[in-house]
């Protein structure tokens, strides 16, 4: 009994030190892994359909304003769980965890310190290859055709996550249409 928990703990040993190897090794060379925001690593429907009845309500679709009402209704949104494994893993081997939101920044202040447990950086610009091309992106998930063209321009590896069905977002979104790697549990 004895030698089998000896085993046990230098076996465990080593699958700690190399761990610690693989984590050094990434953290020091600062590579990136990028997520899409909206319908990636959260599934938002709930805070556009509050921005959508404030159009209704005269404020202008995507205007500012719109925006600022998305944006601050971040309550209502949900972490998708499939995802949220993949970048908590990602975190743990030492990539730097980078979210993108095609969104205007306003009033951004509360949806930003939502995720400050786990990004380490939270961009707000429709074109996501312009930050990508700033970085050593390694990888990038996102749910919509954009967002995979966007990572496949800068030659950075494009996966795709499942969009929700019950999300009011339907358009730009064909899995499978760049032969890209599909995200397990990530619907």
């Amino acid at each position: 009994m004895r030698r089998f928990s000896e085993d046990y703990l230098r076996t465990l040993a080593r699958i700690f030190l190399i761990f610690c190897v693989v984590h050094f090794c990434i953290a020091m060379s600062n590579f990136k892994a990028g997520f899409d925001y909206d319908d990636t690593i959260s599934f938002s429907t709930p805070a556009f359909d509050k921005g959508f009845a404030a159009a209704n309500e005269g404020v202008e679709s995507f205007s500012p304003e719109f925006w600022s009402v998305v944006n601050r209704n971040h309550e209502l949104e949900s972490s998708k769980t499939g995802v949220l494994f993949w970048a908590v893993m990602l975190k743990t081997l030492g990539f730097d965890i980078v979210f993108i939101a095609s969104r205007l920044p306003q009033d951004n202040e509360g949806l930003v310190d939502r995720w400050d447990w786990l990004h380490d950086g939270f961009y707000f610009e429709k074109e996501k290859s312009r930050i990508m091309g700033r970085s050593r992106f390694v990888v990038f998930i996102g749910d919509s055709d954009s967002d995979i063209e966007d990572a496949q321009k800068v030659g950075v590896w494009a996966v795709r996550a499942r969009r929700s069905p019950r999300s009011s977002y339907q358009a730009n979104y064909s899995p499978g249409k760049y032969n890209e790697w599909i995200l397990p549990f990530s619907g």
